[in-house]
């Protein structure tokens, strides 16, 4: 275990320490399909096949605990998205080649509730309290439905999106800025310097939405859209990877890349716990035998907590104020 504890500025006083308080193999999981956090699993049978994407011929949804909530028939569905309470949407989906794809909301009992069709799936995934799910279609944009597949509106297009916590909140990149929406109505928008957009997350509580590119991490207020603070790492060789904005405090996770013949390129990375005002509370060095360019992965658990992924491993941490 490695901890560093930084001390801000005097006028605050603040100290966090942050416990390293369990690590595994980053393939240790069994399940093929995973909620965000972690609290439901697929363990999933494939039928027969020769292409990327099998059909399932079966999968049983399980709890973090192990237990079975339900088993059920796969149908067509070659993909599974879980949501933090258990939802499930089941994607028909084929490949790159056509790009389209069929949608069967289920619900916590595995009956299918609805469906969808989408023109070409691309990024997806559910609002952590399951309320809404997003596709971004490249056909016809961010299309959001509720959980049991009623399309509520279309944002438009775009790169990128991230949803708030209860869905109401939405915001999408495309290459010059980020609209923010509430219940599909635009709200505001934020300029961008880069259209790389890396990462995007709104806080639990709505108040503030946070985005990266390769070089900085930019936390915005919701309501008006006005910047309240930024990041840039001393060591101008790491890359933003990812991010997660709480209500207090904002997870950096980041990579060593200064371009080829950099010494451990792809080999080094930092978690980085911030607080609101952008100042650095608590940093991570991280090393690494495999790289994935969306990692590392860094989340925010139950409270006091949070996790950091790479390909290597998966951390879990306990934090606190001193």
């Amino acid at each position: 275990m490695r901890m560093l504890v930084l001390s801000l500025m005097p006028a605050l006083a603040l100290a966090l320490t942050a416990t390293l308080v369990s690590e595994r193999p980053a393939g240790a999981d069994a399940s093929q399909f995973r909620s965000p956090s972690g609290n439901y699993g697929a363990m999933v049978e494939y039928s027969l096949g020769n292409t990327e994407f099998v059909p399932i011929d079966r999968f049983e949804l399980r709890n973090r605990a192990g237990k079975t909530v339900y088993a059920k028939g796969g149908g067509r569905n070659t993909v599974l998205d879980i949501s933090d309470n258990g939802l499930v949407v089941g994607v028909d989906f084929d490949g790159p080649v056509s790009g389209a794809a069929k949608l069967h909301f289920y619900d916590a009992q595995g009956t299918e509730r609805g469906s969808a069709d989408i023109g070409f799936w691309n990024r997806h995934g559910f609002s952590s309290d399951g309320s809404v799910y997003c596709v971004l279609d490249g056909r016809r944009g961010l299309r959001v439905f509720t959980s049991e597949g009623k399309e509520l509106y279309n944002a438009g297009q775009g790169n990128y999106f991230a949803v708030s916590a209860d869905g109401r909140l939405v915001a999408l990149a495309d290459d010059e800025s980020i609209r923010l929406l509430k219940d599909g109505v635009p709200i505001s928008d934020i300029p961008l310097a880069s259209p790389f957009v890396r990462g995007m997350a709104f806080s639990p509580d709505g108040e503030r939405f946070g985005y990266c590119d390769r070089h900085g991490l930019y936390v915005h207020r919701v309501r008006d859209a006005v910047l309240e603070s930024r990041y840039r790492p001393e060591d101008a060789k790491l890359r933003f990877i990812s991010l997660d904005v709480g209500n207090q405090f904002v997870l950096a996770g980041l990579d060593l890349d200064g371009g080829r013949g950099t010494a451990d390129r792809h080999r080094r990375g930092a978690a980085v716990l911030l607080d609101v005002t952008g100042a650095p509370l608590w940093k991570q060095e991280l090393s690494y035998k495999q790289w994935s360019f969306t990692l590392p992965k860094v989340r925010f658990g139950t409270p006091g907590t949070f996790s950091v992924r790479t390909a290597d491993a998966v951390r879990e941490y306990r934090y606190e104020e001193d």
